[in-house]
């Protein structure tokens, strides 16, 4: 009996431990399918954070944020979860720009692409496109007058000429077109400026000139001069880019062009990117004041500044010949005794200048969704 005893006693004992041992390794095996169960929803969760980072900047797009190269925009989403969402040019996958989402939940973070493209903006129809709307028109009797005088030719339809109403200018990506590596080798020219200075046009023709004020003066004025520049020079090929408060455009003798620098067989640098570092008074002047013998000053090209605009004639008889586009803050013109005449020679509504950021559109591309791994 005792010995049966004993038998019982440790036969109770190995049940015991193997239930314990059972017990112990469901609880391990809980606690670890409880641990993936929650690193997969974090990890799930780390990917709509990604997605809600870049759906934000799609939206500030779409109401006319702009964005320059590799600017970010952070948050956290309605649950808690933080992400970022970064402004990427360059795309390889058909965009015209790309956003990188990182989101982050737990210990895991996601990294997600996407590429976007612009839409069409209703800015690039017109030749003529201004902050305030509308322009100084020419006064009804100089057209009774002198009726071949036109203040606005428009080639592309008489709907496109220029906005009547006040709207946003789009604007372009400053550290893209400021930074020398974007440019073919011996095309970019950077010059520093602390005081008012003269751009001889010849001097750098073929070149994208940069002319960069690094003084404090509001009224610091760069002036490109045609002036008596090289009489026997029909054509200049040249784009301006300055963040000088004032820019004076100085024409006279010769009928002359002045065409932007063109690259990749097709695709046109802006004739004049104008960014005044102070806009207390600061404007771009066409200077036909002293222009003679009914010569024409043909300005061929793409034309922006973030100030007022103003064609300047006084009683001088001259012409001034914009075939392109200029975007500007306004648009004024002293004298209407010259014909001022805008013809709208390339398509930019469907061929735009490079990086310029666009108020309406933005959608990504169909199929370009990607992750980081």
């Amino acid at each position: 009996m005792r010995k049966k005893g004993y038998i019982l006693i440790i036969t109770t004992i190995i049940i015991a431990l193997i239930l314990s041992g059972l017990l112990y390794a469901t609880s391990i095996w809980l606690k670890t399918h409880a641990t993936e169960s929650t690193e997969i929803a974090q990890r799930e969760i780390a990917l709509y954070a990604a997605q809600y980072g870049i759906n934000e900047m799609i939206y500030n797009l779409n109401t006319g944020t702009t964005y320059i190269n590799g600017q970010s925009i952070s948050g956290t989403t309605p649950s808690g979860y933080s992400y970022t969402a970064t402004y990427y040019i360059g795309d390889t996958f058909g965009g015209t720009a790309y956003i990188k989402g990182v989101g982050t939940a737990g210990s895991f973070k996601r990294t997600i692409y996407a590429s976007i493209t612009g839409g069409k903006s209703e800015a690039f129809k017109y030749c003529l496109f201004t902050q305030t709307g509308g322009y100084t028109k020419t006064p009804w009797w100089i057209q009774f007058l002198y009726p071949t005088i036109a203040m606005i030719n428009n080639t592309y339809g008489s709907s496109y000429t220029y906005n009547t109403s006040s709207a946003t200018v789009p604007s372009p990506d400053w550290a893209w077109y400021t930074n020398s590596a974007n440019y073919p080798s011996g095309v970019f020219v950077e010059i520093d400026n602390f005081t008012d200075t003269t751009l001889t046009p010849s001097v750098y023709n073929g070149k994208v000139v940069y002319e960069n004020y690094k003084g404090n003066s509001p009224t610091a004025t760069l002036t490109v001069n045609f002036v008596g520049d090289d009489p026997t020079n029909t054509i200049y090929s040249l784009s301006v880019i300055t963040n000088f408060p004032k820019v004076n455009i100085i024409y006279r003798d010769n009928s002359i062009t002045w065409e932007p620098i063109i690259y990749s067989g097709n695709i046109e640098y802006p004739l004049l990117l104008h960014n005044a570092s102070d806009t207390t008074s600061s404007e771009i002047v066409f200077d036909l004041t002293n222009s003679k013998n009914k010569k024409t000053f043909t300005v061929q090209g793409f034309i922006y500044s973030n100030s007022d605009a103003l064609f300047s004639y006084g009683y001088a008889w001259g012409y001034l010949k914009i075939n392109g586009t200029l975007f500007a803050k306004s648009l004024t013109t002293d004298w209407d005794y010259n014909e001022t005449t805008f013809n709208y020679t390339k398509d930019y509504y469907n061929n735009p200048p490079p990086h310029f950021g666009s108020s309406s559109g933005f959608i990504y591309l169909p199929g370009s969704y990607r992750e980081e791994y």
